[in-house]
């Protein structure tokens, strides 16, 4: 079988291209990554109240999706026996709702006088996010 088509090496084609009048450009665009920063957990001014926030979330850089269908669900502390825990942000295959905004919770009178208040957060819980609320400790 005879075929008129050969390979060509690309440097001989956009010469080619370029002798036509065609001007041929190779452009590289690059994406500009993603920056998100967790929301800051809110408690109400109380005196005399010690508030066990959480540290400055960092920030983070979201990696490019997987494929289609899938939702990054945001880093976000956690409170966990007795200290806050940050959970990286990941993605996630199905559809979720982003991370609502915190809720400003007034802390009752505490058992003891020592206590300290820890506030509530969002917690992400099988594929949504639940509210914890906020805790003497």
């Amino acid at each position: 079988m005879n075929s008129a088509w050969k390979l060509i090496p690309l440097t001989v084609a956009v010469a080619a291209l370029g002798a036509c009048g065609t001007r041929v450009t190779r452009e590289v665009i690059r994406e500009q990554p993603i920056v998100h920063t967790a929301p800051v957990v809110q408690t109400a001014p109380v005196a005399g109240v010690t508030v066990v926030a959480p540290p400055a979330a960092p920030t983070e850089v979201i990696p490019p999706s997987p494929g289609s269908g899938y939702t990054w669900i945001a880093g976000h502390y956690e409170f966990q026996n007795g200290a806050w825990t940050w959970r990286p942000g990941q993605w996630y295959a199905g559809s979720v709702r982003p991370m609502p905004s915190p809720i400003t919770e007034t802390p009752g009178t505490p058992a003891r006088e020592s206590a300290r208040w820890v506030p509530g957060h969002w917690a992400f819980v099988g594929n949504d996010w639940v509210w914890v609320k906020g805790q003497w400790m």
